[in-house]
Protein backbone atom coordinates (compact mmCIF):
# COMPACT_ATOMS: atom_id res chain seq x y z
CA UNK A 1 0.00 0.00 0.00
CA UNK A 2 0.92 3.71 -0.79
CA UNK A 3 1.28 6.21 1.80
CA UNK A 4 0.45 8.89 -0.82
CA UNK A 5 -2.39 11.68 0.32
CA UNK A 6 -5.37 11.65 -1.72
CA UNK A 7 -5.69 14.71 -3.98
CA UNK A 8 -9.84 14.98 -3.84
CA UNK A 9 -9.31 16.11 -7.56
CA UNK A 10 -13.46 14.35 -7.98
CA UNK A 11 -14.63 16.11 -5.16
CA UNK A 12 -12.72 19.85 -6.47
CA UNK A 13 -14.00 19.51 -9.98
CA UNK A 14 -17.36 18.62 -8.86
CA UNK A 15 -16.93 21.85 -6.35
CA UNK A 16 -16.18 23.96 -9.66
CA UNK A 17 -19.46 22.06 -11.73
CA UNK A 18 -21.70 23.38 -8.89
CA UNK A 19 -20.41 26.69 -8.83
CA UNK A 20 -20.13 26.86 -12.55
CA UNK A 21 -23.84 25.67 -13.05
CA UNK A 22 -24.98 28.68 -10.36
CA UNK A 23 -23.38 31.61 -12.16
CA UNK A 24 -24.58 30.59 -15.58
CA UNK A 25 -28.20 29.95 -14.10
CA UNK A 26 -27.69 33.82 -12.66
CA UNK A 27 -26.32 35.34 -15.46
CA UNK A 28 -28.82 33.83 -17.86
CA UNK A 29 -31.65 34.87 -15.70
CA UNK A 30 -30.25 38.12 -15.10
CA UNK A 31 -29.57 38.96 -18.80
CA UNK A 32 -30.98 36.56 -20.87
CA UNK A 33 -27.53 36.39 -23.25
CA UNK A 34 -26.68 32.82 -23.81
CA UNK A 35 -23.40 34.05 -24.44
CA UNK A 36 -22.47 35.98 -21.69
CA UNK A 37 -24.20 33.39 -19.40
CA UNK A 38 -21.49 30.82 -20.71
CA UNK A 39 -18.61 32.96 -20.13
CA UNK A 40 -19.91 33.92 -16.42
CA UNK A 41 -20.17 30.24 -15.85
CA UNK A 42 -16.73 29.40 -16.75
CA UNK A 43 -15.33 32.46 -14.41
CA UNK A 44 -17.28 31.44 -11.44
CA UNK A 45 -16.22 27.78 -12.33
CA UNK A 46 -12.69 28.39 -12.48
CA UNK A 47 -13.33 30.25 -9.10
CA UNK A 48 -14.82 27.47 -7.59
CA UNK A 49 -12.40 25.27 -8.37
CA UNK A 50 -9.75 27.23 -6.79
CA UNK A 51 -11.54 28.09 -4.00
CA UNK A 52 -12.70 24.33 -3.59
CA UNK A 53 -9.02 23.62 -2.08
CA UNK A 54 -10.62 24.68 1.61
CA UNK A 55 -12.98 21.94 0.64
CA UNK A 56 -10.59 19.33 0.42
CA UNK A 57 -8.58 20.12 3.26
CA UNK A 58 -11.65 19.97 5.65
CA UNK A 59 -12.36 16.60 3.45
CA UNK A 60 -8.93 15.29 4.25
CA UNK A 61 -9.06 16.00 8.14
Amino acid sequence: MSSREPSYRTLRLLCANGAGMVGFLVAYAVGREFRIAIVAGLVVAAIGYVASKTVAEYAGE
